[in-house]
């Protein structure tokens, strides 16, 4: 079982035991996923609870995930989607009970905010669509690859993480104080150290870590989503500054991803074997149509005060990264 003895940590790589077992369980799983659209992968570890997971998500519902925690292993799932999956899915799932599972899903009601519902296109779609293009999908043109989702710092206890983010949660705030001389509009009033998660954390080839916000479903977090922004940044720096370890964590972890078939690295690159310390901030707007002249207003001025070399991007068809015109 993998340790560490830093306060504060990011290893994300599964414990190669419970892989072996998923692979030898379920050898249909991983060809599945890929060819499904409306799917992605997850994975994860946590070496403080010694947690390894497996996940299968569709947007941003967990349809499907394997567990192994101190040498006990589980499948599981949010109880409504288990609720409406086949008999005994959770107990030996296979491929046709899978596309059984999958019609019911797309069929529930309570489940469709989770990727797209009648109203159009929510978030998680385009999470799977972008996740996807730049994983497995990934091509000799693109200038990085997507390496992990929903990551977050890993910390030894909630009085560390609270004390770890006080000079950072202090700043932003001193800014936010700044920017109310000059803006009138909302503003964030609760800024803590449970702020949120990475949506997608990225890598060039040439070791640069870029973190990527994804909006979607609410104009009012877009035009402010710079402050959030800022506050990953703010962290990876001091993770970085902070932790040696970082560079081989990272490398270990896409190793075993592209091993598993959900990393590739396209013909003619090749993964960097450490970080440069340079990091980029980019939000990522799935749909540009729903935003007002107001919203795009108040995130322009927003991103000039908190990350003015922030990029901003939306996507094509096939979850491709192209340029904002917001």
């Amino acid at each position: 079982m993998k340790k560490t003895n830093f306060i504060t940590y990011y290893d994300r790589t599964m414990d190669d035991s419970f892989i072996s077992k998923v692979l030898s369980d379920y050898p249909w799983l991983i060809k599945f996923v890929k060819k499904t659209p409306e799917l992605d992968f997850q994975t994860g570890h946590d070496p403080k609870q010694g947690r390894s997971w497996f996940s299968v998500y569709r947007g941003t519902g967990r349809v499907l995930t394997f567990v192994s925690r101190r040498n006990s292993y589980k499948m599981d799932a949010a109880n409504a989607y288990k609720e409406i999956a086949p008999t005994d899915f959770f107990v030996h799932p296979t491929e046709d009970n899978f596309v059984k599972y999958l019609s019911n899903i797309r069929e529930a009601p309570n489940l469709k905010r989770y990727y797209e519902s009648d109203k159009g296109k929510k978030e998680g779609f385009y999470q799977n669509l972008i996740g996807r293009r730049y994983t497995f999908n990934t091509k000799t043109e693109d200038d990085f690859i997507i390496i992990d989702k929903e990551m977050v710092v890993g910390f030894k206890d909630e009085a560390t993480k609270t004390a770890w983010n006080d000079d950072i949660i202090s700043n932003i705030k001193d800014l936010i104080l700044d920017l109310k001389k000059d803006y009138n509009g909302s503003l964030p009033q609760d800024i803590h150290s449970n702020y949120g998660e990475f949506d997608f954390l990225a890598i060039t080839w040439d070791g640069d870590i870029i973190i990527m916000e994804l909006k979607q479903d609410d104009p009012q977090k877009t035009s402010l989503s710079p402050i959030q922004v800022r506050f990953y940044n703010d962290q990876f720096h001091k993770l970085l500054n902070e932790n040696k370890d970082i560079s081989v964590n990272i490398i270990k972890m896409v190793q075993q991803k592209v091993e598993l078939g959900i990393i590739n690295i396209p013909k003619g690159k090749s993964f960097p074997q450490k970080l440069s310390g340079k990091i980029h901030t980019c939000v990522i707007i799935g749909e540009e149509k729903g935003l007002s002249p107001t919203i795009c207003d108040r995130f322009h001025f927003v991103r000039k005060r908190f990350l003015p070399n922030m990029e901003i991007y939306t996507c094509k068809d096939d979850g491709s990264l192209i340029k904002s015109n917001l």
